[in-house]
């Protein structure tokens, strides 16, 4: 697995240098939406103690991710009944501005809270504006620079969204001038004033969050729904095509992975992967289908025609697949559940169990560069790379790792 270099050393690190200062990480899923990023050098020499820690501070509860302007950071955390939106200084980890707003989680019968409270979507950061979508279904977008309330929206009582289960856990996605919500189904938000631009009430909405793509020429936002996949019209909502994925529960915990031609891969618990061609204007959108490729909550990251993710739900497996036709080249045990971020022709696995590694992967295995223990708590959320910064979070605290390379690299 060696790597070519195509252009002269102190080129790569004049453009290394003027990538990390423009590092920016607006949404769900990177710049991208997809988990990958720009090559980097990143240390292989972490010590027994594992990377070194820049900061860490107390945090409260949730899985919603870190992202950045590339001056600040952004998330969110339960206190108690509250629900707050926290800007930090990604230098030390100090709060700059927090909003806060109530979202008590009352005992009922139709949810449960046995994976916690939330806040669990990723923040969105679009045009000046931090976007949030709450565990009880606040929808709530702040200034940046401030922290002041734009706008809001209880979207049970105001738009009568029902609470899925496990607690809204989508993450918002950029329409151009609006925002969207997969909450009790699609709903568009004018970013500016917080008015309601279209909905789709077709499908009650799942947990995975949704992508915008280009099929055939024409956008579409494509998104797990209820016992559903579909692609909608990002200008009015139109339900463009639906696939069913219907397994016990009618949940798809994870977020689409674009294969580079157009179509998108989904997965869900029981039935394993699918790849959909969206474009096809029939009824004979499912290009394979692999039971064993069966993602659960964690992501999966794509390279070229291969895709790299944690499959299995008691048992987990790191694996590649091939895009191409759903084979499963390898899978290989040594991790827990894991989430990945691609970083150039490396990749950093981070699993549930707080374990950190920097790896190789390609079609015929998996080579660990770096491997260390890096916290001792449920790690659910992925990690942030900004520059060579690592930002995770857990239930209790946000950590910042510097992964930059030294002398002995």
């Amino acid at each position: 697995m060696k790597k070519q270099l195509t252009i002269l050393p102190m080129l790569c690190v004049l453009l290394l240098g003027a990538t990390q200062a423009a590092d920016t990480w607006p949404q769900w899923g990177g710049p991208n939406r997809d988990f990958a990023m720009d090559a980097r050098e990143l240390s292989r020499n972490w010590g027994e103690d594992g990377p070194r820690e820049i900061w860490s501070r107390s945090l409260g509860g949730g899985f919603a991710g870190i992202v950045s302007d590339g001056k600040w950071l952004y998330t969110s955390y339960r206190d108690g009944d509250d629900e707050v939106v926290v800007s930090l200084d990604p230098k030390n980890g100090k709060t700059r501005w927090e909003h806060r707003y109530a979202a008590p989680v009352p005992k009922a019968q139709n949810m449960t809270t046995q994976y916690g409270k939330g806040p669990n979507g990723t923040p969105l950061l679009a045009d000046g504006k931090v976007v949030t979508l709450g565990f009880m279904g606040h929808a709530t977008c702040v200034d940046a620079k401030t922290g002041k309330l734009l706008w809001s929206h209880a979207l049970g009582e105001d738009h009568k969204v029902q609470i899925p289960f496990f607690g809204h856990a989508t993450s918002p996605l950029a329409l151009g001038g609006n925002v969207l919500f997969v909450a009790g189904g699609l709903l568009a938000f004018d970013l500016d004033n917080g008015k309601l631009a279209w909905e789709n009430r077709e499908f009650q909405g799942s947990y995975g969050s949704p992508r915008l793509i280009d099929a055939g020429g024409k956008q579409q936002i494509v998104t797990p729904v209820e016992a559903n996949v579909a692609g909608f019209d990002p200008a009015t909502g139109k339900t463009l095509w639906t696939h069913e994925m219907k397994n016990q529960w009618g949940t798809i915990l994870t977020s689409p992975v674009l294969d580079g031609s157009g179509r998108v891969f989904f997965s869900t618990s029981q039935l394993g992967g699918v790849l959909i061609d969206p474009a096809t204007e029939n009824d004979n959108r499912q290009v394979w289908a692999a039971k064993g490729v069966q993602v659960d909550h964690s992501n999966a990251v794509r390279a070229g025609d291969l895709m790299f993710a944690s499959v299995g739900e008691a048992a987990s497996f790191l694996t590649a697949t091939s895009l191409t036709d759903g084979t499963q080249l390898w899978k290989k045990r040594g991790f827990a559940t894991s989430n990945l971020l691609r970083v150039g022709d490396e990749y950093l696995l981070l699993d549930f169990d707080g374990e950190l590694a920097l790896l190789e992967l390609d079609g015929e295995g998996m080579n660990v560069l770096a491997q260390a223990t890096v916290n001792d708590e449920k790690t659910w959320t992925p990690p942030t790379l900004l520059g060579t910064t690592l930002y995770l979070r857990d239930e209790s605290r946000i950590v910042a790792l510097d992964l930059s390379a030294g002398k002995g690299d």
